[in-house]
Parts: structure tokens; sequence; C-alpha cells
């Protein structure tokens, strides 16, 4: 197994998809250590931009001829095929070739490490952990699967021993990475393309779980039916749960809604020492009061005070495209988000509802083939708490379009299900013409979805 610690400072590192939001942080992670490190991507974007900023050499397009020979070790991420042609080049010439996360799992080693797994929320979890530790003057290490507006990257290069990283389920590597602290938020039915069955996804988790040190602590949400079932297979002695249900180890009450600021207590015992916390949010969804509540957990086990606690979260702003605002205009209120999988959808949709004084109108690129067509029931039945729906073409992810495909019908069974109007326009061009004539004052247009419809709702309002 290869051994980063073997790899002197003058030996370089190329990533193949480095512009990836992983790949892009352990290429910082490494430069900050002392790597030579460089990498390639099909296009640029923000993230290789902010490479080359970093003074990390980046080249647009794989081509075999990116491998060098002062290159020592490719590093390659889980969109990257054998077939790709760096790949191919490093493996003739003998170089070390590792994929995404057994770099992560070394980079990991010398670290005290907190993981946040889960189908939904880890991302935002894994955030909020890491903005309650780095209130004192220590910060740990984070990778987070997205930009975080606390420092404005995917990553912060720590001053301390700790390291919280977002461990992705998606293509089973998460069981790999060692760790002291590991969360999860939920299990949902996705990624089947690479588990082949709810079972497989389930067995993962737990082996996820199972892979904390002796001493270590899974924090697992209760009040998940998935999640409590397979807790049941955790070895750690050390579980905690949370959750609205009163045999939860950690358990939320008195959840009040004011103004779009969640009031909430959370109340239990950890290490023998019983609390009691009031904490109060600025992040819609009663989805991030369990996000919440998994990050002061582990705040509290890191013997964060339960005043900072309060304080971090309160004053927590977010991730990227998690309910981000782009701007308002004429009266309407445009946000863009992630979500990709028909429940965050729907708590999304839901969270709109209660914030607009008009009317909801969503705009959803679909994310995979795969995926719209092994949850077309759920998809078709996410969209109820929305006045009006855009349907965009499937970004397709590099995935094969399905020819079982028809949009025509998706349209009518989604009007069935969620009784909405939808529309579906393949020109994204034509959004604008649509939203000038459509949308009104008071009303919230809100796009959705984990493809590139970030850059089309950019270019949209920039062009209102």
């Amino acid at each position: 197994m290869f051994n980063i610690n073997k790899l002197s400072k003058d030996q370089s590192i190329h990533f193949i998809g480095i512009g990836g939001i992983g790949l892009s942080a352990m290429a910082k992670l490494c430069k900050s250590m002392g790597y030579s490190v460089q990498g390639s991507d099909i296009v640029e974007n923000d993230m290789t931009r902010s490479l080359q900023e970093n003074n990390i050499k980046i080249f647009i397009g794989h081509n075999s001829g990116n491998i060098q020979k002062n290159i020592h070790l490719v590093v390659f991420s889980s969109a990257i095929s054998v077939e790709n042609p760096e790949f191919i080049a490093a493996k003739k010439a003998n170089i070390t070739v590792i994929s995404r996360a057994d770099m992560l799992a070394q980079l990991m080693k010398k670290k005290s490490c907190i993981c946040i797994s889960g189908t939904h929320g880890k991302t935002t979890t894994a955030s909020m952990i890491s903005w309650i530790l780095s209130q004192g003057k220590d910060k740990p290490t984070s990778i987070i699967g997205g930009i975080d507006s606390s420092f404005q990257s995917n990553i912060q290069i720590g001053t301390n021993e700790w390291m919280v990283v977002e461990a992705d389920e998606s293509d089973k590597t998460f069981i790999k990475l060692p760790s002291k602290i590991s969360v999860i938020t939920n299990i949902d039915y996705d990624h089947i393309e690479n588990y082949g069955s709810i079972g497989n996804l389930e067995d993962s988790f737990v082996e996820y779980a199972n892979n904390i040190q002796k001493d270590g602590y899974i924090i697992f949400c209760k009040d998940d039916r998935i999640t409590n079932k397979v807790s049941k297979n955790f070895s750690s002695g050390n579980p905690i749960s949370y959750g609205q249900s009163a045999s939860s180890t950690v358990q939320i009450k008195n959840i009040f809604n004011k103004s779009g600021v969640y009031q909430f207590t959370i109340e239990g015992k950890i290490d023998h020492k019983r609390f009691y916390i009031k904490l109060n949010i600025n992040r819609p969804g009663i989805y991030n009061i369990y996000n919440a509540t998994a990050a002061a957990i582990v705040g509290i086990l890191r013997n964060i005070s339960h005043e900072i606690i309060q304080s971090s979260l309160y004053s927590y702003t977010g991730v990227y495209r998690r309910f981000s605002e782009i701007l308002q205009k004429n009266g309407v209120a445009y946000y863009d988000d992630y979500a990709h999988h028909p429940t965050e959808i729907n708590q999304l949709l839901s969270s709109a509802k209660k914030l607009s004084s008009g009317r909801v109108i969503s705009i959803f690129q679909p994310h995979r083939h795969s995926r719209v067509m092994s949850l077309y029931k759920e998809f078709c039945s996410a969209f109820i708490d929305t006045d009006a729906l855009i349907l965009l073409p499937i970004y397709s992810a590099g995935e094969r379009e399905n020819s079982e495909m028809d949009y025509n019908k998706f349209i009518t069974d989604i009007n069935s299900e969620s009784k909405v109007e939808t529309q579906f326009i393949e020109r994204p061009e034509e959004l604008i013409k649509f939203i000038r004539d459509f949308a009104k004052p008071g009303d919230l247009v809100l796009f959705i979805g984990a493809g590139d419809i970030n850059i089309i709702s950019s270019k949209i309002c920039q062009n209102l």
C-alpha cells in the first residue's frame, strides 16, 4: 500500500479531475504540506481558477503528455475511467496510481478525524461542525463537499491535530476513512447504480460506522427509519443517537419557528454528563435542526462550551448552493439549491413555501438518468409544495441517455402526483422569457439540481 510519507517534497503529485470538489480540496491540502502539485480537468471552472491562484499548475483537457517524468504519484477521482489517457500513461510509466478515497485516507492518518456521512445533509453538517470547532484559537483542517461560506472554500487548512471530513458514500469509498468520531445524518435510497440494492447500501453504512477507532463515537439520527434500523448492528461501545424520539440519547424538543429563525432545545447525557442547551439557527428547513443537533453533539464531545456552540450555530451562514440567495429584483427573490434527490427536493420546497409571500416557482434540472429512473415515482410526487414547475433536460453526469426516458410522460406523471402545472423547456435561454412573463412581485424562483444549473441560473439572473 502506498504511503504518502515516503514521497519526498521534490516529487510531484498529479490529480486527474482536479477541478472536482473533492480532488481540488486535496490538491490544496497537499500544496500546503509542501508537495509539488499539478492536475488536469476537462474544462476550466471556478475550482481550477482557484487552484491556479494557489500556484498549482492546471492542464485543461486530459492528455497523456500531462504525465511527465517528474510525476511520482497520480490521484484520480471516481469520475475518471481506466480508459483515461493520463491513467493509462501513468500505469505504463509504472507510476503509483491511487483513488481519491485512498489518498484522502492517507492524508487523514496523522490526524484525529471527524467523518460526516449520510444521504442528505452531510455537507451542511460538516460545515456546521467545522464552524463550531473553529471558534477557539485553533482551527481544524476541514474538507467540505461544497463552498463553505465561513472560509469561502471547500477546504480550511487547520492549526491543530483535528480534521473534519465529509465522507462521501456515493461510490462506497467512505468505508476506507479512519475516524474517531463519525456521524450518519440519514440513509436513503440513492446511488443504487453503485450498490445494486438498498441492502448493500445499508451494509456499507454499518461498515462505515464500525470503522471508528476502539474508543470512538458513532453519532446517528434515531428519527431516520433506515439509520435507526441498521444501528442495531453498530459495534461501537459509544453510540449517540439524536432526534425527537424520547428514546434518543440527545432529544430535540420545543421547536419553534419565528420569522425564519428556528428555536429549539437539545438535552441528554454524554459521557455521564447531563446537559440542556437552547439553540437558534438562521437556516431554513426542519432538516437543519437535525444537522445543527449533530454538530452540537460533536462540539460537546470536543469540550466546546455551550455558549460557543449556541453563538456558533446562531451565526452560521451556510454552504454555497444550499438555499443560497442569488438576488432580488422587481420584488422577485431568486434562489439556488443543490437538491437532486426527491427527499431533498420535497423538504426544500416545503421550506421555500413557508418563506415565500407569493408563489414558489421551481426550475429543476434532473441529475443522472440512473437516478431519475430508479426514483421515478418519488420524483413525480416531490413537487407538491411548488406552484409552478419548469423541467429541464437531464444532466447526464457522463451517463448514457436512457432510451426509456419519456419527458412527456414524466411531465404528465408529475402533474398527476404533485398536482402542479409542469412545463418542459429544452433550451435554458428560453427561461429568461418565461421568468419575465410569469414571475410576479412576492414570488420565489428556485433553481434546483446538481448539474450545471447554477451556471444557467447565474447567466439568467444577470440578464433579467
